[in-house]
């Protein structure tokens, strides 16, 4: 049986013919490579194997092989479906301070307005959060985990209570009496808001998983939703019995159709992007598209309080009777 030699003499055509690494002929083969791989939306499978020189594969019993692989795209650590994410985050900060200064200026002394400018305000804590968390991500592949977690906390509050803004009204809050009763509904909102913040916490303790950097996946995507059917529910138990006692059905039918789109579009979005849309672009759609919706909505609200022909405004001055 002829000795096999010991030396690689081929081992730059194995280096080349599987990774086209450039691998150095001195005999120093380094344990960093570096690579270049032009692969645009597609899922990526590493499969590593030891081999001896002649291409067969090598019996490594008693060896521990530890491969660290860090892939970056464009030299950034997003991956295609999140790349450029923060620019998104910094044109939504831009479009909630042009909302929230349009609110400043036209409706200040608004009731309801007031409300959704506190609301606004936790929005725009959250974006700037999110937007510094992926500025770093972007650089280190890690973020900030608090700026993360604080910011996914406030997204979800600021969710709830425009929800909640949604659901006084249609009970007739600003149309059949001014007063909002604080006492009796602070403890189920905070309750709400305290039980999000609390599974939002245990889900992105967790490394490794979707839901940590994606609040549609996982149980806290499922407990978003579920809520979010429950407060469509009660506005539609709201905007029944309001309609029996308000004669302006254009302004039934406004308020209706502006607050189901907000409160049922998560779940209706997140569901049509799990069937239709690929997996790479789920989370840039489900995003953009609830975060457009949702401004469109507070634009909806800054305009009917702040402009004196539409129905609501009419209402809530009670220049005419509504009775």
């Amino acid at each position: 049986m002829q000795k096999r030699e010991s030396r690689c003499i081929n081992k730059r055509q194995l280096g080349t013919y599987q990774e086209r690494e450039k691998l150095p002929l001195n005999g120093d083969w380094s344990n960093i490579q570096e690579k270049k791989i032009n692969l645009y939306y597609r899922d990526k499978i590493y499969i590593v194997a030891t081999s001896d020189c002649d291409g067969g594969l090598a019996k490594v019993e008693g060896y521990q092989i530890e491969i660290e692989i860090t892939s970056l795209n464009n030299a950034s650590h997003f991956s295609c479906e999140d790349n450029g994410i923060q620019k998104l985050y910094g044109i939504q900060i831009i479009g909630s301070i042009f909302i929230g200064a349009y609110c400043l200026i036209k409706g200040k002394d608004d009731l309801f307005i007031k409300y959704v400018m506190r609301v606004l305000l936790i929005d725009i804590i959250a974006e700037l959060l999110f937007f510094l968390h992926y500025t770093v991500y972007s650089y280190n592949g890690v973020g900030i985990y608090l700026f993360d977690l604080l910011g996914s906390i406030c997204n979800n509050t600021s969710q709830l209570l425009f929800a909640f803004l949604f659901i006084a009204l249609s009970q007739g809050w600003t149309i059949l009496k001014q007063e909002l009763n604080i006492v009796q509904i602070l403890p189920f909102i905070s309750m709400i808001v305290i039980y999000q913040s609390i599974m939002m916490i245990i889900i992105k303790y967790f490394d490794g998983s979707e839901d940590k950097y994606h609040n549609f996946y996982g149980i806290g995507g499922w407990l978003l939703m579920l809520s979010k059917i429950g407060l469509t529910f009660l506005y539609s138990i709201g905007i029944y019995n309001l309609s029996k006692q308000v004669k302006q059905k254009q302004f039934i039918v406004l308020i209706t159709i502006v607050g189901f789109l907000y409160q049922i579009h998560y779940p209706v979005v997140v569901f049509i992007s799990e069937v239709f849309v690929v997996p790479y672009w789920k989370n840039r759609v489900i995003t953009m598209t609830t975060i457009l919706i949702s401004h469109l909505c507070m634009v909806f609200c800054a305009f009917i309080c702040t402009t004196k022909s539409t129905a609501y405004f009419q209402l809530k001055n009670q220049s005419q009777t509504i009775i």
